[in-house]
């Protein structure tokens, strides 16, 4: 069984971690003489100026963040840092630091030649037990020796210390900050033009020396480097040191009592040392406190703290150290420990979709902050955040009994605020991986006990589908709310997303939104009341972009209809294209509901005399607006991405097994003139052979009834054919022309550019008369206006994806687009003659 204790009862979020690590006493050693160049360009104007030496010999210089060539040069991004303050990579190290000298003085003890030395004293004598070196050897690697001097006159010397070349070494304590070629007497191409080299390069290294015991507790007063081998130039920049000490820190012992905002922490004093006071230190970064870090609470004199003002649900740091009265006043920072604080009560209305949890596994039961999973002992069950079935994307969260069929699996919200006030509700969306899979809404009394869960009213028999659900939340005394797998067999899955606690609002939605008796121009929407009927009506809002209205979306006369009953016609659509509606209801002039769930339909095509298709403009693995695949659903018609044909796209007719892949054309208003062709490109897909018959259907709903007036045959899979046929015989009360695959299943064909024009309307004529006509101003704002409107029967307004968005019958010269979106739209003219002509417009 996984053990799931519940993230919400408060204490048992205080994690106690027995010693994650040991802050050393790190202490900087600032330099006060003994540096020789200055060899980091900084500040504003040329490296020639803002430094008096290289690092290499070959006129290369470091270059910090702060470098400008001219007053207008673009900052870096790169550079050793402003403030001069080195934190070692060094893993072996953490916390420690350096702080290098002025940027724009000499900050560098450089030794050019063998046996060329330097004093470098530092301002503030230190007791250590390790001393810590930063350098670096320009243009190869480098030897020194290392002398520290004691302040009674003694020293302790290191000798055979290697500094590795500034871009191959190991032991790096910092690297990537960027180097400079500083100019000559003649300027060359890149001089003065900083470089991050490759964010690797230059390096400097960090060299330890260990203090023998014997010299722990002298004063390190300055140290002598001398060059003892090497074709490079050490560059010896800073020291630091693991400061000595007779006072020891504390040890921690766990975390007490903790609240979403306040922790209690205590600790023992050390053996050994005289107490005078105690530091704390605390974050919600587990880097190590350097010795200069300023204390939270510092000279505290007991053995207990609480730590107050924090943030619920927080994972947090903390460190203590001794301020000894004798020997050495100050112990390294302890051991450190951490904690979480507690959640806090939520209030409503708070929602969760689970986007922002990492994804678990049946070993790794993740859920959301301050949410938990519950289940009975020994359950096969288990549940976790998911990214399979989400209503909003990307994740859901995930409930399986597995083999278990009575026990409990339950996903548990936060403690909320009066959530059994009588006046809340929750709304979801959930899933079963099949219909009829049941799921129960109730509330915990004890978040930690699944048999304290009171359901709220009958299982909610779900769908395969994710469906929004809202329950009212009874009465009560319980602050939590749970969500329960209904069982009712085993290895059922259940999906839950986009969870809302809020308060019952005083003007409910209605439900059930639905269209029916759609036609091109129009659709009747209905619903449902809800149990309280509004006293204004409703209003209802459409648009063509699945974009959810909101209290401050303007509701006009293109856009909404007001209805004082539960249906509305909407008129004025556009044929062929997508809508959403949505309805809420309006209690008041200033109380009104929630917009409902949407409802999606498609407005009905339009007849047409002609029609060319290229389906470039047509989503891959779809149809254009007014084509449709029939038939069997293992044969098909689709768009498919080809360049062997008119790139980017062709129409692909696959045939499986004893069906057939069969297409139909839009609704043409001229099928019976005989006076028209049909005209398409056309090869194989895999193989040659494939054929395509061309007819129609004497019954549109029955495929049985196809006759063939025409057929094609691909003649290879390399070369493109071109067919035509004209269109005769078709008898009346037809108005769809049908493509249908007859051939073997492997002979799948690719049709292109397909064309129901006038017969005998030569190319050459098309284009002139294609010629004579344009649009202007493109791009426009609101009104398109078209050169020569007297022989152009209607006009098409076509988007980018090959849906139609609105036709215009009889049209003007004067064409009042304002309501269409930004964009480039195909705007087709429908001549009297049957032959048309595309114009590309982009609307501002």
């Amino acid at each position: 069984m996984r053990k799931n204790q519940p993230a919400l009862v408060l204490g048992a979020l205080g994690l106690f971690a027995s010693s994650f690590a040991l802050a050393q006493n790190y202490q900087q050693m600032p330099i006060q003489s003994g540096l020789t160049a200055d060899v980091i360009a900084n500040g504003t104007g040329s490296s020639s100026v803002t430094t008096n030496n290289d690092v290499d010999g070959v006129s290369y210089a470091f270059v910090a963040k702060d470098f400008l060539l001219t007053a207008t040069s673009a900052p870096i991004t790169y550079g050793l840092p402003v403030d001069g303050i080195i934190n070692s990579i060094v893993t072996t190290t953490p916390g420690l630091s350096y702080q290098l000298a002025s940027l724009s003085a000499n900050n560098s003890l450089r030794l050019a030649a063998v046996n060329d030395s330097g004093i470098l004293t530092f301002t503030t004598p230190k007791a250590a037990t390790k001393l810590y070196m930063l350098s670096t050897s320009g243009s190869g690697s480098s030897t020194v020796s290392v002398t520290v001097n004691f302040s009674d006159g003694t020293n302790q010397q290191f000798t055979g210390i290697s500094i590795a070349d500034w871009y191959t070494g190991t032991n790096i304590a910092l690297q990537g900050f960027g180097r400079i070629k500083k100019p000559g007497a003649t300027p060359a191409t890149g001089d003065d033009v900083p470089s991050p080299e490759g964010g690797t390069n230059p390096r400097l290294y960090q060299n330890e020396f260990v203090i023998s015991a014997a010299n722990q507790t002298k004063l390190i007063q300055s140290v002598t480097v001398a060059k003892t081998a090497g074709s490079g130039l050490p560059n010896i920049f800073a020291f630091s040191a693991d400061a000595y000490s007779t006072c020891t820190p504390p040890t921690l012992q766990p975390v007490g009592t903790i609240t979403a905002n306040s922790a209690a922490i205590s600790w023992t004093a050390p053996t050994g040392s005289t107490v005078a006071s105690y530091d704390i230190y605390y974050s919600t970064s587990n880097t190590i406190p350097t010795s200069a870090a300023t204390p939270n609470f510092p000279g505290e004199t007991g053995t207990t703290k609480t730590i107050p003002g924090l943030n619920s649900n927080t994972v947090y740091y903390y460190w203590v150290r001794t301020n000894c009265s004798t020997g050495t006043s100050q112990s390294a920072w302890s051991f450190g420990g951490t904690f979480k604080t507690a959640c806090s009560i939520f209030t409503v209305p708070y929602t969760e979709n689970f986007d922002t949890t990492s994804t678990g596994t049946a070993s790794n039961l993740t859920v959301p902050s301050c949410w938990s999973y519950l289940e009975t002992a020994s359950s096969a069950g288990y549940g976790y955040v998911t990214t399979t079935s989400p209503n909003s994307s990307p994740n859901s969260y995930y409930l399986y009994n597995s083999s278990d069929n009575t026990g409990s699996q339950m996903l548990v919200s936060p403690p909320t605020t009066n959530l059994s006030s009588g006046t809340k509700r929750v709304r979801f969306y959930a899933r079963g991986s099949s219909a009829g899979y049941s799921l129960l809404v109730g509330t915990l009394s004890n978040a930690a006990d699944p048999t304290t869960f009171t359901p709220i009213g009958s299982a909610i028999t779900l769908t395969a589908t994710q469906t929004q659900y809202t329950v009212n939340i009874p009465s009560g005394i319980d602050t939590q709310l749970a969500f329960k797998h209904g069982l009712g067999g085993t290895y059922r899955s259940i999906y839950l997303d986009d969870i809302t606690v809020q308060e019952i609002p005083s003007c409910l939605e209605p439900t059930g939104v639905s269209a029916s008796a759609i036609t091109s121009s129009g659709a009747t929407v209905g619903w449902t009341a809800p149990a309280t009927v509004p006293a204004n009506g409703y209003e209802v809002y459409y648009s063509t972009s699945n974009v959810a209205p909101t209290s401050t979306t303007v509701l006009n006369s293109t856009n909404s209809t007001p209805s004082p009953t539960t249906s509305t016609p909407i008129s004025g659509l556009s044929p062929a294209t997508t809508y959403y509606v949505w309805v809420r209801s309006v209690c008041s002039g200033t109380d009104k509901s929630i917009w409902s769930l949407q409802t999606t339909f498609v407005t009905a095509c339009v007849s047409v005399a002609t029609f060319t298709q290229n389906f470039d403009t047509t989503a891959v693995d779809s149809l254009p607006s007014c084509w449709a695949s029939i038939g069997s659903t293992a044969s098909y018609a689709r768009v498919y991405a080809s360049t062997a044909m008119s790139a980017p796209n062709a129409m692909y007719i696959y045939t499986s097994g004893t069906s057939t892949g069969m297409v139909s054309t839009p609704e043409l208003s001229t099928l019976q003139s005989g006076s028209y062709v049909l005209k398409f490109k056309g090869r194989g897909n895999s193989s040659a052979g494939g054929v395509v018959q061309i007819g129609y259907l004497t019954n549109p709903t029955d495929t049985s009834t196809f006759v063939s007036i025409g057929s094609y045959t691909a003649s290879s899979t390399t070369t493109v054919d071109n067919y035509s046929l004209n269109i005769t015989g078709i008898p009346a009360g037809v108005t769809k022309l049908v493509l249908k695959h007859t051939g073997a299943p492997a002979y799948s064909v690719l049709l292109d550019d397909i064309s129901y024009e006038l017969n005998g309307l030569a190319t050459s004529e098309t284009s002139v008369k294609k010629n004579e006509i344009s649009a202007y101003p493109n791009p426009f704002t609101d009104v398109l206006n078209i050169s020569d409107i007297k022989n152009v029967k209607s006009v098409s307004i076509v988007d980018i994806a090959g849906r139609l968005i609105k036709n215009i019958e009889s049209p003007s010269s004067t064409l009042h687009l304002g309501d269409l979106k930004q964009g480039v739209y195909l705007v087709v003219l429908n001549m009297n003659d049957g032959s048309k002509q595309t114009i590309k417009a982009i609307k501002k």
